[in-house]
């Protein structure tokens, strides 16, 4: 009887502690010289999304339940930033939307993380600066020039005050933030002078010797979850050097069977979804295959989208429906083309690579004008970009038919093809069959040509 107030006291102490981990954060902010009206919030897999309204005077407040401490995304028109959510934390942020990253500031609780990361992405901006600058050097350079910055970010890490958990998270973003950066070396000096640089032998081994089974890197390191994929590549490419006749299934296969985390299996497991191809003569083989090894409902959805999108749109196959509103007023179909061979672009406002290619559609349109082909060019993008492609159509005057899907990257016609990187370009016959799903782009050297030939033959040719 004489412990009953102490096992009075633990009891009411932990059911306290448990009250006080509420499963929600409670997320605020106030955006100076704001022109938007909501501000999108999700985490890295997507199974957790929700837009926030944005009042008209730049203020937003919502209660988000998650129930678990993670990395998580939020977008405010085309830029975006990370935010560290715990259960329990009650967050403000401050932001200018013409200095969006670096008026950005946290106050309440969860703000010392929130702030270091602000500070850290400052500093990285610093150090790096230019990337032609910062990538084209000598190799021996470039590895002394990664040391010292992640030495500097290690300083920055030890003087912001953050312990426990949110230290060791913090050690972790740094040490795979230069793995990423190391793996990242061939790929940018390449690009820049159009050659590979000469590379000391085991320049690779960090990152093939990395944890490929650390879950919280997995749910809130980005540059984590590429060197995944990167690891993945360099595994595959020194088991091809051992065994040439290694099918890429089987790799994957010995790859995941030690991985207790299913996301990061499924992971791996993805990057088989490029077997769902017509260049894959076993594609269908393959398909039950690779599904066994998913665990995902939603990733097995993505297979089995690849998987149906190859299968039902082949060459000389109908192409899928689509009835899709025209910027000059009401809709156009496909069938409302049919007779005419149909160029098809897909593209956004926001993307880059496609406004460039628009010069280039523009010729074609004025070098097959009054000949058997129609242009349609095809917008993705979402209600809130609406009104920005209704202004840029005019705008550059690209002619053809410009018409905008109805769901973007999610309306059938796109799912259909898989559309997933743009800009896209696809063919069509005159009975509206599919000559291509890859059709070259309207920059391309050989398009004209390629487009001149269709039209002077009497049946279709492939690509």
């Amino acid at each position: 009887m004489k412990n009953l107030p102490i096992l009075s006291l633990v009891f009411t102490t932990l059911f306290s502690c448990a009250q006080n981990e509420k499963p929600y954060v409670l997320f605020s902010g106030h955006i100076n010289n704001n022109k938007e009206t909501i501000i999108e919030i999700a985490n890295s897999g997507k199974s957790f999304q929700k837009e926030v309204a944005i009042d008209s005077i730049g203020n937003f407040k919502d209660t988000l339940y998650i129930d678990r401490p993670g990395s998580y995304y939020y977008q405010i028109g085309k830029a975006y930033s990370t935010v560290f959510f715990k259960p329990g934390y009650d967050l403000t942020v401050s932001i200018d939307a013409d200095d969006f990253y670096r008026s950005t500031k946290y106050t309440g609780k969860g703000s010392e993380v929130n702030n270091y990361n602000v500070a850290r992405g400052t500093l990285k901006s610093q150090l790096v600066g230019d990337a032609k600058t910062f990538f084209v050097v000598p190799v021996d350079d470039f590895l002394l020039k990664i040391q010292k910055n992640k030495e500097a970010f290690l300083e920055l890490l030890e003087n912001s005050g953050l312990s426990g958990k949110d230290k060791e998270l913090q050690l972790k973003i740094i040490e795979y933030d230069y793995l990423l950066t190391r793996n990242n070396y061939d790929k940018f000096y390449a690009y820049h002078t159009k050659e590979h640089p000469e590379l000391p032998v085991g320049y690779y081994e960090p990152i093939k010797q990395m944890d490929m089974d650390d879950e919280e890197a997995f749910e809130n390191i980005q540059s984590y979850r590429i060197l995944i994929t990167e690891s993945w590549r360099l595994h595959l490419k020194d088991a091809k050097k051992k065994n040439p006749s290694l099918s890429v299934i089987s790799h994957v296969e010995s790859q995941i069977k030690d991985i207790k985390s299913p996301k990061i299996r499924d992971l791996i497991v993805s990057m088989l979804f490029k077997q769902m191809t017509l260049k894959n003569e076993n594609y269908e083989a393959d398909y039950p295959k690779i599904m066994t090894m998913l665990t995902d409902d939603k990733m097995k959805e993505k297979l089995t989208t690849r998987y149906n999108s190859v299968r039902d749109t082949k060459p000389e196959m109908a192409a899928p429906e689509f009835n899709y509103e025209n910027h000059i007023g009401g809709t156009t179909s496909l069938k409302d083309l049919k007779g005419k061979i149909v160029y098809i672009e897909i593209w956004a406002t926001w993307c880059g690579p496609c406004v460039k290619e628009m010069p280039a559609l523009t010729q074609l349109i004025k070098d097959f004008k009054d000949k058997n082909i129609e242009f349609v060019s095809i917008s993705i993008d979402s209600k809130n970009d609406y009104d920005k492609w209704r202004k840029m159509v005019p705008e550059k005057n690209v002619g053809g038919i410009q018409l905008l899907a109805d769901k973007g990257l999610k309306s059938d016609f796109m799912l259909s093809f898989s559309v997933g990187l743009i800009p896209r370009s696809i063919l069509l016959d005159e009975e509206g069959k599919i000559i291509t799903d890859k059709a070259p782009r309207p920059s391309a050297e050989n398009t004209k040509d390629y487009l001149d030939s269709l039209l002077t033959r009497n049946k279709t040719t492939k690509l």
